[in-house]
């Protein structure tokens, strides 16, 4: 997948309004680390939608587009949250995660990357005892992760008010393979996310 141009206006002037005013809501601001993400997952979507579209990447929100391309999910549950599209035309499916970091640096930590769906006889291999599911190999095809510092005991949540003090990964499917069990890994290393680091104001083709 091909980045567009880079984007010299700070994130928030390019988010959406509506996404703009959850983020400074006093109530969502106060909210604890367990909830603020809870509260913040759809938005989250939307917000890397709307960065993707200020580097001229075409990206649709399956949930809102109404031009947003088909693709089937009839043999598979949805795995990815947008699409996105190149110059050439070629469909991506782009998986969406937002994750609150306790590291020295946003991508100093390994994160989680499960889905929580119900246990069913096609996750019997890869599901957990915790109801935690890891996602199939086939169900996107890259994933984008926000990731924002709170600090040690949630002393720099701040940062959560203020999309520019983000930081953000994208990664291909390909780098998050378990081969062993046939599935993706429950974790994303620190390792791969600075790898795949993705910086809108300097993006990096992928």
């Amino acid at each position: 997948m091909e980045t567009g141009s880079s984007t010299s206006k700070p994130l928030m002037n390019v988010i959406c309004p509506a996404a703009k005013e959850l983020i400074e809501n006093k109530i969502i601001q106060n909210m604890t680390v367990i909830d603020w993400g809870k509260a913040m997952a759809r938005c989250n979507e939307i917000i890397q939608i709307d960065i993707l579209r200020s580097i001229g990447i075409k990206a649709y929100d399956p949930e809102t587009d109404e031009d947003c391309p088909e693709i089937s999910t009839s043999n598979n549950s949805p795995g990815f949250d947008a699409i996105v599209k190149n110059s050439e035309g070629k469909i991506y499916r782009l998986q969406s995660k937002l994750r609150q970091v306790t590291g020295v640096t946003d991508f100093s930590r390994n994160t989680h990357f499960e889905t929580t769906r119900r246990h069913s006889k096609k996750n019997e291999g890869p599901a957990s005892s915790s109801g935690h599911v890891a996602y199939g190999i086939d169900e996107f095809d890259y994933v984008m992760v926000s990731l924002v510092n709170v600090g040690k005991d949630g002393k720099l949540k701040k940062n959560r008010n203020n999309v520019d003090n983000w930081s953000f990964s994208l990664i291909p499917v390909e780098a998050l393979i378990d081969k062993e069990r046939g599935c993706c890994f429950n974790n994303i290393s620190s390792n791969t996310l600075e790898k795949y680091k993705f910086d809108p104001k300097n993006p990096r083709k992928f």
